[in-house]
């Protein structure tokens, strides 16, 4: 599914800096680095352990400065105002206390324009009712959902003028 979302994103500059909230064990961030050799990829994750997993996963494009992974959460990204040229997450936004805080967020650290992907697996139930609403609440447009035989998974766009 990491790899599903990340072609959904659509990403073609590979100099591009794109943010992955809750990375888990990297593969998201493997994915990312694939498409954006000269890129930067921001991993963002509050657990200890998905840091560890990520870091051995990723090692080498964390010493080539291609990633950078931080402690934090989707409700309060440790980034600044437009830093982003795009974000993603997968089967993750179910474990945030307050979803719309966290898409506003993400929705601050985008530059104007920039696509944001969220992806769940069967695993993770599914996304909850009402995803398209709630992006569309948090100020996102040209938001569409899809299902493939990996999940479920929504595209959708910064605004280009705020």
């Amino acid at each position: 599914m990491a790899r599903e979302a990340v072609s959904l994103l659509g990403v073609e500059d590979p100099r591009a800096r794109v943010l992955e909230i809750g990375f888990g064990p990297g593969l998201g961030i493997v994915a990312l680095t694939g498409l954006l050799p000269a890129g930067e990829v921001i991993g963002v994750d509050p657990s200890e352990v998905s840091h560890r997993h990520a870091e051995a996963r990723n090692a080498a494009a964390i010493s080539r400065g291609n990633v950078v992974l931080l402690s934090g959460t989707a409700q309060a990204l440790p980034l600044l105002d437009e830093h982003c040229d795009a974000a993603i997450f997968v089967d993750n936004l179910h474990f945030w206390p307050d979803p719309l805080e966290g898409l506003s967020e993400i929705r601050r650290v985008l530059r104007p324009g920039a696509p944001v992907v969220c992806a769940f697996t069967p695993p993770s139930g599914g996304p909850p009712s009402g995803l398209r609403r709630l992006f569309a609440t948090a100020g996102f447009v040209d938001i569409e959902e899809s299902v493939s035989a990996n999940g479920s998974l929504l595209r959708a766009v910064h605004p280009s003028s705020v």
